[in-house]
């Protein structure tokens, strides 16, 4: 059973409640812990004030809190937003609010459509369409003059945000937009119209920042509660919202699939079914030994481009062993007793990576070559391996006395790689393994899904998929190496034929 505050005992639930009845919004029961969240504790009071006659929120002092609202579809996160928007306009007089999605064309369909619909037509003073969308806002006692925006704008070009400042942002769908965009938004949560400054993202259960950010809690916490800020996940579930049909959970889940049932349904973060890499672990895969004697350095590359939206350039660095070698010698196994010895190794070689590459933005290309030049005086020689399709890219490194090669898949050829990483990561013991200092490439690892877990013909999911792009690229060079020489015994006398035998005894 929720514990729902009481409104007497918090003034800024009392003050926006006015707001609301104006409006005859009546939040559900979960959408009131978002503004508990959001103003239930307290600040000391801001010294300034503007002299206006206006709503004034208690606990006006600077404080910042980032609140995730996230789980099972239908649980009225788009709503939330809209009405989030509303209310930091009205409960801030001249504020700048930002409402957002990764496409245009899905927020305008979407969350500015329901903002459009709830948000009385009284209170807008002007919509602009272009060059920009966005939404002036006053209420009738404020002074002459004195406005608030909310501004409706994608995420998919972020680059551009750098000169703005807001009170409020709020992200729909956050799990689709890029991390950097997200904390591009939090450095713009500096209006002075909003001391209480709000970060709201509201996303469907995916992999990515929004699950390690509010509930993996991976954010230094401790840090940013010294700094007057704090962190918040409210999960988001069906039966929180009043306004659906009363067949809707039953429905969907009857029709969906399981993994889907998870997902959205339940609200489950942790249902990761749909990895690509299902079997990678952290545990299992970090390899935590002293490094082993190397018979050679292979990589593989991912060129992205020259702006700080574009896909990133990747690279990484593993050294290859023996398998042979890590495995027990002959007199352990027979002083264990073992009647026989291990089996002969799955692969040749054992595959570890050793230093990785995520950048990009302008100069990349040449920060990724002086990354390749002191991984070269680090470790000897290199062969690297780029996607075939990325053959300007290949013959620029070939000039400046870089080795690589093109992977051996198609041009545009996923599931070859991906089937044979997934080899190695699943072998008994495994034959691919990472190093501790790669922090990028397990993170990257674990957040891997197909687009659809129905699709008959699947495709991992294009988000930050760069890295494991140029680990695929150097898998599939790692099946173009021939076999590891091993020295050749021959017996004097082999039982056929006998003619191999004369031929290496005889004089040359």
């Amino acid at each position: 059973m929720m514990t729902l505050p009481n409104p007497l005992e918090h003034p800024a639930l009392a003050a926006l409640a006015v707001l609301h009845d104006d409006r005859r919004f009546s939040p559900t029961d979960r959408q009131r812990t978002l503004y508990t969240s959001l103003l239930g504790a307290p600040c000391p009071p801001d010294d300034q004030d503007s002299g206006a006659d206006r709503l004034t929120l208690p606990g006006g002092g600077d404080r910042l809190t980032l609140l995730g609202y996230g789980g099972a579809m239908g649980g009225g996160k788009t709503r939330a937003i809209a009405e989030l928007a509303i209310d930091a306009a009205l409960a801030f007089p001249g504020n700048n609010v930002l409402v957002a999605r990764h496409h245009l064309s899905d927020l305008s369909s979407t969350t500015m459509k329901e903002f459009l619909a709830h948000c009385p037509n009284g209170l807008i003073l002007r919509r602009q369409q272009a060059p920009t969308q966005l939404v002036q806002l006053r209420l009738s006692d404020w002074p002459e003059g004195q406005t608030s925006t909310v501004n409706f704008r994608h995420l998919s070009d972020w680059q551009g945000l750098g000169s703005q400042q807001y009170g409020a942002v709020l992200i729909d769908e956050a799990g689709q937009v890029d991390e950097d965009a997200a904390l591009m938004l939090l450095t713009r949560l500096r209006h002075p119209a909003q001391p209480q400054r709000w970060f709201v993202a509201a996303s469907n259960p995916w992999p990515g920042w929004f699950q390690r950010w509010f509930v993996q809690r991976e954010l230094p916490e401790e840090a940013l509660n010294a700094a007057s800020g704090k962190v918040e996940f409210i999960p988001a579930k069906i039966e929180d919202n009043p306004h659906l049909p009363d067949n809707y959970a039953d429905v969907n889940h009857a029709l969906m699939p399981p993994a889907w049932r998870e997902r959205f349904i339940e609200g489950r973060f942790d249902a990761l079914l749909g990895r690509v890499y299902s079997d990678f672990d952290p545990d299992t895969h970090t390899w935590d030994q002293p490094l082993p004697h190397f018979s050679r350095y292979i990589g593989g590359l991912d060129f992205g481009g020259q702006t700080e939206t574009a896909h990133y350039t990747a690279a990484i660095l593993a050294g290859l062993v023996r398998s042979d070698r890590l495995s027990p010698p002959i007199s352990e196994w027979q002083r264990a007793g073992m009647r026989t010895p291990p089996p002969t190794p799955e692969h040749h070689y054992t595959l570890i990576r050793l230093a990785e590459f995520e950048d990009r933005g302008p100069g990349v290309i040449q920060r990724l070559e002086r990354w390749q030049k002191a991984c070269r005086r680090k470790y000897g020689p290199i062969r690297w391996a780029a996607d075939r399709s990325q053959s300007a890219w290949i013959d620029h490194q070939r000039r400046r006395g870089i080795d690589v090669v093109p992977a051996s898949g198609a041009p545009g050829s996923i599931l070859y790689g991906v089937n044979l990483v997934h080899e190695r990561l699943t072998s008994d013991p495994p034959y691919s393994y990472y190093t501790p200092e790669l922090t990028q490439f397990p993170l990257r690892m674990s957040e891997y899904v197909w687009q659809s877990g129905d699709d008959p013909d699947p495709r991992p999911r294009k988000r930050n998929d760069d890295l494991l792009d140029a680990d695929r690229y150097m898998h599939e060079l790692l099946q173009q190496l021939p076999r590891p020489f091993r020295p050749q015994t021959f017996r004097l006398f082999p039982e056929q034929p006998r003619r191999r035998a004369r031929r290496y005894l005889e004089p040359h």
